[in-house]
C-alpha cells in the first residue's frame, strides 16, 4: 500500500523527468511536498543537468515548502536535501518518504520509522495502478538516460511487480 501524501527528495523527480514521467507524482499522490533545500539543490546546483530543467516550471512552486531544522544526526550523516526530506516527513506524517540514496532511506526507515520508497518503488506502484506499461523497459530506459539503478534494484522492482 502506498500513502497518498509524500515528501520527495531530488533524485526521484529528476529520474522521472528523464523518462518523461514526471506526471506520475500528481497521479500517485493527493499531496506531495519538496523541501526548499531540495528545490534549491536541483535548480541551482543541478542547473543545466539532464532531468532538472522541468523544476524551473512555476507549477513546482506550489509543492515547495520550508522544512523544520533537521536533527544534528541528520546533518552529520546526510546531505542537506535528504535531511530536509526526513525532517519534513516527520512533521507531515502520515506520509511516504521518497529517497533514492541507500543511506538516507536506511536512516529514514530505521532511525525515524518512516515509510520509504525510491524511484523504482514509485514505478512499481504506478504499474500496479495501471499508469505505466512495461516496468522493466522503463527501468532500463531510466538507466540508459544516465540515472543510476543497480541490477539488484531493477531485479527487486520487477519481482515486486510480478508479486503485486
Amino acid at each position: 500500500m502506498i500513502l497518498s501524501r509524500a515528501v520527495i527528495n531530488s533524485g526521484p523527480p529528476v529520474a522521472l523527468s528523464l523518462v518523461g514521467m514526471l506526471d506520475l507524482l500528481p497521479a500517485l499522490f493527493r499531496e506531495f511536498w519538496i523541501p526548499d533545500a531540495v528545490y534549491r539543490e536541483v535548480t541551482a546546483v543541478g542547473l543545466g543537468r539532464s532531468g532538472t530543467d522541468t523544476f524551473t516550471d512555476l507549477w513546482w512552486a506550489e509543492h515547495v515548502c520550508l522544512a523544520p531544522e533537521p536533527d544534528p544526526l541528520l546533518v552529520a550523516e546526510l546531505d542537506l536535501g535528504e535531511a530536509a526530506v526526513i525532517s519534513l516527513a516527520r512533521l507531515r506524517m502520515p506520509c511516504l518518504t521518497i529517497i533514492d540514496e541507500k543511506r538516507g532511506r536506511r536512516i529514514a526507515r530505521h532511525v525515524y520509522g518512516l515509510p520509504v520508497k525510491g524511484t523504482a518503488g514509485l514505478l512499481v506502484e504506478a504499474r500496479r495502478r495501471g499508469l505505466l506499461g512495461n516496468l522493466h523497459t522503463t527501468l532500463l530506459d531510466l538507466r540508459r538516460s544516465g540515472y543510476y539503478l543497480s541490477d539488484a534494484v531493477i531485479t527487486a522492482a520487477c519481482k515486486a511487480d510480478e508479486e503485486g
